[in-house]
């Protein structure tokens, strides 16, 4: 899951590099390469919200919704300054993150680049909320903006289509959104 996060990251540092402002939707010049699926913090490392400061990832989703998601128990969740990841009991390149992010970084209306990252919108969560599919690694994200709160859902299942990584993860987001 790390290296697909990793990979997302070298995404979107490409898209960083080549686009414009945030009235367009573009990621800023300068942006971070976690501007995707683990978005960015503030400077100082932490969400800018206060809201989403005060939050513990790891309390916005439990054992039973992440088994549910893998289709197989996960071990205790694996904190992080502000992600979790609960990773599968028997398979531990199957996993499911909750990350929260800076608001700023919350850019529904970026531009998908061919071949590298795809860009869709998703309803039915949150106030807002889109998918970002990297292409070459086969990885999606949910992201979603509650209130003042943004947060990234990602489920790592290996054998698992898109589509279905995008229905698990919208389903782990409405829960999460119903406790930020």
């Amino acid at each position: 899951m790390r290296k697909a996060m990793a990979a997302l990251a070298l995404v979107a540092g490409l898209v960083a590099a080549c686009s414009g402002s945030a009235a367009t939707g573009a990621l800023p010049a300068g942006g971070t390469p976690a501007a995707q699926t683990q978005a960015a913090v503030g400077a100082a490392g932490t969400p800018t919200s206060a809201a989403a400061a005060a939050l513990d990832p790891c309390s916005l989703i439990t054992a039973d919704e992440a088994t549910a998601a893998l289709g197989e128990p996960v071990k205790a969740p694996s904190p992080g300054d502000h992600y979790c990841y609960l990773y599968a009991q028997a398979n531990t390149d199957d996993s499911v993150e909750i990350y929260l992010t800076d608001p700023i970084k919350f850019l529904p209306k970026q531009s998908s680049i061919a071949g590298v990252f795809e860009v869709t919108q998703a309803s039915g969560v949150g106030d807002a909320a889109y998918y970002v599919n990297d292409v070459g690694a086969g990885t999606v994200g949910l992201n979603v903006k509650k209130g003042v709160t943004t947060f990234v859902v990602s489920v790592a299942l290996k054998g698992s289509t898109i589509p279905a990584l995008e229905d698990k993860e919208n389903t782990l987001a409405i829960a999460v959104a119903g406790r930020v």
